[in-house]
């Protein structure tokens, strides 16, 4: 059971049998806040008779800190972050295991007399089921208020924390009335445990606060946010109400430009109306404080309302008044309107309204003369008017003529009629003899699609696209010459372009297809095949050819004489193209090789590593792949002669 005794003559409360009640009304600033900072945050000693450790406390020790788990040995709950779930902040974690002491302790000065004050902390029990074998001392705190003459003008306790399965916070306070007399005090946070393992918890965010009846504050008959445009007209009338319970209320405007941190006293604001002052710009945060007059200069005294935020927003940028100019019979593209409005209405002539981003006046006519305004409705109440003067003049009309296809390397004329006086530009300009004449010769190098743009004396713009349709001119190459072994069959390698071509190989025997680009041969002699591609669109043809070399048989020299005079230095096979050099090998006559090549044909130059060999009958053996894939093997012997 939770106990508080308050010993002041004029409360209507007994020792030992009040009940702790908090804060039902406005709290002013915090007297103490204890929040056990951040990082390696070490209480001064004075504060606490326990001494500060890094890492899991021992009995008798505690630490400050946002995360930690292992702790009890790993049978106390984990802590991560702050009472408020703030990764970043501490809390005060403590082992009293058989340790009596203070856990914390603070003098609280220049209070108020006649004055009530909230006490606050918060705490969590971190011990489980599992904690001392299931048999853990459970803590008690003991929460005090003196004078500093000894006397107990407050007392409270947590009762015994129960074990838990992970950390639960859980608010402790009271309100009590500060004597008359009294204006300097101790609070104290204790413990006395009985022996034996436990006695572990955790606390965080102690404060201590002045409390009255309830103050709020409103603007404009709001609680606020006000969030404006800086041209707004509205006065921005805060008003202040407060619940009875002060003998004699004095009150205080205050303001703060650095998002709450200080609070400043608004001169001679002391009535339940203020009128914010009009500004351009910027954030400003007010509240209204109350307390017994004679307390009312002394801000540990003072009751607080809700804080009201204002925010003045800057005005979009204006648009000076612009001048535009339409042509008869053209949609006219209006500008665009600012991406970040909310709302928008263009107006105008003829009773003209659009609320598209991207308005259109239609077809214009002359009757679409005159003043256009653009109403501009952004976040804030934010709303600027631009205005256009628009003018139409007469529009002209441009069409030209259809062209036609043409073979690589020819010109065709190009035809554009438009009405009244006007200018020409052709794009691109590639390919044309003139790009601002009506009638250009065109002879592009690849298919264009021409856009030809008319301008009028008034500016007025009309235009037309003309398609070129360029064929390719044919072109063949046979690919190279190449040869073969009779009764082997390779494949041409040769290559076609061209636009609509026709593809033929003569003679057409010896062949599997005599209109393909690379079709395989398998002539049993020596043959030119001509490749004819013809276009079929009239852009001519062109003939290439290619000689095959047919052999009976792989050729292998019989000798070489590898005396560097630029003559048979080498012993080496003729290449065949299409086959592969699997692998050559040359034996001396005791069978060891002298030379072994393989994947491409090189010869032999007589030496093993530069050492020239003795003249004399050598073994060979060559291995060729044919085009299909056939091993094809062939054994003999050279004379080396010196």
């Amino acid at each position: 059971m939770k106990l508080v005794v308050v010993v002041l003559a004029f409360l209507m409360l007994s020792v030992g049998n009040a009940t702790a009640q908090v804060c039902n009304g406005s709290l002013g600033d915090p007297i103490l806040n204890e929040t056990f900072g951040a990082g390696h945050y070490v209480l001064p000693a004075y504060k606490s008779s326990y001494t500060y450790i890094g890492g899991c406390p021992s009995p008798g020790t505690y630490t400050t800190t946002g995360f930690i788990f292992g702790c009890g040995p790993r049978t106390w709950t984990k802590i991560t972050g702050d009472h408020t779930g703030d990764y970043n902040g501490n809390c005060m974690l403590v082992n009293a295991e058989s340790t009596p002491g203070t856990v914390y302790t603070d003098t609280l000065k220049d209070l108020c007399g006649s004055t009530v004050y909230q006490f606050g902390v918060w705490i969590t029990g971190v011990m489980t089921n599992l904690t001392c074998g299931g048999k853990a001392v459970l803590p008690n705190l003991i929460f005090q208020i003196k004078s500093l003459a000894g006397v107990t003008l407050a007392l409270d306790s947590t009762g015994y924390l129960p074990l838990v399965e992970d950390k639960t916070w859980k608010f402790y306070g009271f309100s009590m009335l500060m004597p008359q007399n009294v204006n300097d005090a101790i609070l104290s946070i204790t413990i006395n445990p009985a022996k034996g393992c436990g006695s572990a918890f955790a606390m965080d965010d102690i404060t201590f606060r002045p409390c009255g009846s309830s103050i709020t504050a409103t603007i404009d008959g709001s609680t606020g946010p006000a969030d404006v445009c800086a041209n707004y007209t509205n006065p921005f009338i805060m008003q202040a109400q407060y619940a009875p319970g002060f003998n004699n209320p004095a009150l205080q405007w205050q303001s703060s430009s650095d998002s709450g941190k200080t609070w400043v006293d608004i001169a001679g604001q002391t009535t339940l109306t203020y009128q914010v002052p009009h500004r351009l710009a910027g954030t400003i945060l007010y509240r209204i404080c109350i307390a017994e007059s004679s307390n009312i200069n002394s801000i540990k005294c003072r009751i607080t309302s809700n804080v009201i935020t204002t925010s003045i927003h800057p005005v979009p940028q204006q648009v000076p008044p612009q001048y535009l100019t339409g042509c008869t019979g053209k949609d006219f593209n209006l500008p665009e309107v600012d991406p970040k409005a909310l709302a928008s209405l263009w107006t105008g002539p003829a009773g003209y309204n659009s609320t598209q981003a991207n308005a259109i006046i239609p077809n214009v006519v002359y009757a679409d003369t005159g003043l256009y305004t653009l109403k501009e409705t952004f976040y804030f109440g934010c709303v600027i008017l631009d205005s256009f003067y628009f003018k139409v003049f007469p529009g002209t009309t441009i069409n030209a003529a259809a062209g036609y296809p043409i073979c690589e390397g020819m010109a065709e004329p190009l035809s554009a009629v438009s009405s009244g006086m006007v200018s020409y530009k052709w794009y691109p300009s590639a390919g044309l003899s003139n790009d601002t004449v009506a009638n250009p010769i065109a002879s592009p190098t690849d298919s264009t699609d021409y856009k030809v743009v008319s301008t009028n004396e008034y500016g007025c713009k009309d235009s037309a696209q003309v398609q070129v349709y360029v064929y390719k001119n044919p072109f063949a190459n046979a690919g190279p010459n190449i040869s073969l072994l009779k009764g082997d069959t390779v494949q041409l390698k040769a290559d076609v372009k061209g636009t609509a071509v026709d593809i033929s190989w003569s003679p057409a025997s010896f062949i599997d297809n005599a209109h393909a680009i690379k079709p395989n041969i398998y002539p049993p002699y020596d043959t030119k095949y001509t490749l004819n591609v013809l276009s079929t669109v009239g852009c001519g043809s062109v003939t290439d050819e290619v000689n095959v070399k047919v052999y009976g048989d792989i050729y292998v020299p019989n000798s070489f004489t590898p005396n560097n005079d630029g003559k048979n230095d080498y012993f080496q096979v003729t290449a065949l193209d299409s086959y592969k050099l699997i692998r050559m090998a040359v034996y001396n006559r005791w069978g060891k090789a002298v030379f072994i090549t393989e994947g491409h044909y090189k010869g032999w130059d007589g030496t093993i590593n530069g050492n020239p060999q003795p003249p004399g009958v050598y073994v060979y053996r060559l291995e060729l792949l044919s085009p299909a894939g056939k091993t094809i093997a062939k054994q003999g012997t050279v004379l080396l002669v010196r």
